[in-house]
């Protein structure tokens, strides 16, 4: 036990926390990436790996939709412009897939950007890219067609037999307009009347239509949303149109992009404003709505430069209900826990915004699709690495940056303070070491031509036939042990497996002595192997400050479960 003078200090260290967004970074600068509170500990956010390569998916090069659909138990997925029905079997325990099968089913008139997609009960599947509305259905031919509409497709659900459709540029009664919302036939999608009992209207206010959405657990219940007001409509079976609007009720915020509509159990979430507020994060359980950012999120929200570049989902994972959004063009990532409350940060190995678009659950596995690439991932809080694929086409896998930066630690005094000890619960034998794998180095000119041999010769020499070595003294030789006319080089090491470096798990601290303006040098301390778990994490000597904040990385290819600590200082 180590006993301390009288002159010594101690205060709390915060490590279980969220990201709490101070108006101004002196009010507080507290922020946690990729990790989220669960009884009291901090716990891994989901990583994620590779399921189906884009090969599969003929190459493409966008992930735009991916939907469960119950009636044909597959997974539809959106790359590019090719549509593809997946079955999928992912084990748990072997941490792979063990099955798929890809089947293309269509092709869309566009190549990029959100698709939306639904399914009636006949069975048929819609999509609607923003430009036209497809139909899949296996009866007819062919099975997957675009429907002539009168009017633009928006945003796109199925609620009580028919397709709902947000619409623009309607020209149901002469001249385009944009606050209407259109009702296909009764299960059937291939067909879209332009009569009064298939058109809706948004009335409360002079507004365009952005997205209708079923509302869950609410039966008959729609939301129709404009992109300044919201409207509560409910289906009463009527024949001279089936939804009757709330008239006592509505939403005084409308949607600013509908691709951040979520809705999951009792909630609908999405990214809301109006002609007088700029972006916020509202939900309805189907009465008033309840804002979930604080004015620090909205101080930050006013700052962004396209919020209208957004996208957001809705899942439940370990407990947890998660709403996760991401802005493209300001490059963040935030995702909140309805849970506990609180807000955290996503990023993805390089800190720029977290990759998956949409998330979909099947076969007892979450998957997503991304915009950076033509992949199938899954997703999960047991996956505890990033696998992505470099620009040359090669799957690499990534220690995930988890990190927490706890609140400040100052006086009402002001009292300049030795920090004589930093230390907090952490466990400890439960991740070995192990390669990182970084996927083939190989050799590249400036424009990222692949430097081959030439011929049958299988290494690169200097003109009086010395052998080139890198320079930790290994061989540079090819790829391939079958030589063709051209062969890559790579970097000859163990294996011959790619390069590899070994990724020790490690908390790494440094300190701000100016109140969370920057931060000092990093100091890492290294964790015991797997079976080690007897250990006590602790920094000695972190400097004197007035107004400091520590801030810890985790890093390691396993998990990393953290509880909160003691920091000690003196005078």
């Amino acid at each position: 036990m180590i006993v301390r003078g009288q002159n010594f200090r101690q205060f709390p260290l915060n490590i279980v926390g969220s990201s709490t967004f101070g108006r101004y970074p002196k009010i507080s600068i507290e922020k946690t990436y990729n990790m989220f509170v669960s009884d009291s500990f901090m716990v891994p956010y989901a990583g994620y790996k590779r399921a189906i390569s884009s090969a599969e998916f003929l190459n493409g090069k966008e992930g735009r939709a991916v939907f469960t659909s119950t009636k044909f138990n597959r997974l539809v997925i959106v790359i590019g412009a090719h549509v593809f029905l997946v079955n999928i079997v992912y084990s748990q325990k072997k941490e792979k897939v063990i099955y798929d099968q890809v089947i293309r089913i269509g092709t869309l008139q566009t190549q990029t950007g959100v698709v939306y997609i639904a399914e009636n009960n006949k069975p048929q599947i819609g999509f609607s890219d923003g430009t036209a509305f497809y139909i899949y259905d296996p009866t007819l031919t062919p099975s997957f067609q675009s429907i002539p509409l009168d009017f633009v497709p928006g945003y796109l659900t199925f609620h009580d037999t028919y397709f709902i459709l947000a619409a623009s540029d309607d020209t149901y009664n002469g001249a385009p307009v944009n606050n209407t919302w259109r009702l296909s036939s009764s299960n059937d999608g291939t067909s879209w009347p332009s009569t009064s009992s298939s058109v809706g209207l948004l009335q409360t206010k002079p507004d365009n239509t952005q997205a209708v959405v079923r509302f869950p657990s609410k039966g008959n219940m729609i939301f129709v949303m404009g992109s300044i007001v919201t409207e509560a409509w409910f289906d009463t079976g009527a024949q001279l149109f089936p939804y009757q609007r709330n008239n006592q009720f509505n939403i005084d915020y409308g949607c600013l992009q509908p691709a951040t509509v979520a809705y999951m159990d009792e909630f609908v979430v999405w990214l809301a404003k109006n002609e007088k507020s700029g972006p916020i994060i509202m939900y309805s359980d189907g009465g008033m709505p309840r804002k979930i950012t604080t004015d620090g999120i909205d101080y930050l929200f006013s700052t962004l430069q396209n919020p209208e570049d957004s996208q957001a989902f809705l899942y439940r994972q370990d407990g947890h209900l998660f709403y996760h959004i991401n802005f493209y063009s300001d490059n963040l990532s935030l995702f909140y826990d309805f849970m506990t409350d609180k807000f955290y940060h996503a990023c993805d190995q390089n800190l720029n915004y977290f990759i998956a678009a949409e998330v979909a659950f099947f076969n007892n596995q979450y998957y997503f699709v991304t915009k950076n690439n033509g992949n199938l991932f899954a997703f999960d809080t047991s996956i505890t690495t990033y696998d992505d694929v470099d620009s040359l086409g090669n799957l690499t896998t990534h220690e995930i940056p988890r990190i927490r930066t706890c609140k400040n630690i100052r006086t009402p005094e002001q009292d300049y303070q030795i920090i004589n000890d930093i230390g907090f619960t952490i466990e400890s034998g439960e991740t070995d070491y192990q390669q990182q794998s970084l996927g083939n180095i190989l050799l590249i000119t400036q424009d990222k031509k692949i430097l081959g041999t030439q011929g049958d010769f299988q290494g690169l020499a200097t003109q009086d036939a010395q052998l080139l070595k890198t320079q930790d003294n290994k061989y540079i030789v090819t790829q391939q042990t079958n030589l063709a006319t051209s062969v890559p080089f790579i970097a000859q090491q163990e294996a011959n497996t790619g390069t590899s470096n070994l990724s020790l798990p490690h908390v790494d601290l440094s300190i701000s002595t100016d109140g969370g303006a920057t931060f000092g040098n990093e100091w890492a301390y290294y964790l015991p192997p797997i079976g080690v778990r007897k250990n006590r994490l602790m920094w000695w000597q972190a400097g004197i400050a007035n107004d400091f904040v520590p801030q810890f990385k985790f890093w390691g290819m396993g998990r990393f479960v953290a509880t909160d600590g003691i920091v000690n200082t003196r005078t």
